[in-house]
């Protein structure tokens, strides 16, 4: 019985700090409740998503009318990366850039690593997993050069 409530406490927080964190992010750039639903929309068709967010939804979902974290969550996120506020533009325009060096993984951590980005992506093929598979290998064989040469594989578009 404890266990389930500490879980449940602890579900609430998630939940209210989203929550916290939708109202902060929306407030900030200046948006009503009505024009984040569409940004979230617009935001979602230019990912290839369908959504049908609407202002009470967000509302509900603000004022603790609703229960979980919705789905839609992901495509206000995404209008929120999609129109960060000017403080943040700021800060990354002000930023200086500094040489770091950084240790990359060894070859086969690299391709499980890849291989776990690749993984979710829909390719229409029917030997797609193979074709994953092939993609992670030679990324994560070419993936040192490029960090060490990047003047290499420099290419117009």
């Amino acid at each position: 019985m404890l266990i389930m409530t500490r879980h449940a406490s602890s579900e609430t927080t998630k939940i209210e700090k989203v929550r916290q964190w939708l109202r902060e992010e929306r407030n900030s750039r200046g948006w009503s409740a009505n024009r984040l639903a569409k940004e979230a929309k617009l935001s979602a068709e230019a990912r290839g998503k369908i959504s049908d967010i609407k202002q009470q939804t967000i509302s509900a979902f603000e004022n603790g009318q609703t229960k979980g974290i919705p789905e839609w969550v992901t495509f206000v996120a995404d209008a929120f990366e999609d129109h960060p506020t000017p403080s943040v533009i700021k800060n990354i325009t002000e930023s200086k850039c500094t040489e770091t060096s950084v240790k990359l993984p060894t070859q086969t951590e690299l391709r499980k690593m890849l291989l776990g980005l690749l993984a979710p992506m829909e390719i229409g093929s029917p030997d797609s997993w193979n074709l994953k598979q092939k993609i992670a290998s030679s990324l994560a064989q070419r993936l040192p050069i490029v960090m060490t040469q990047p003047q290499i594989f420099h290419t117009e578009i």
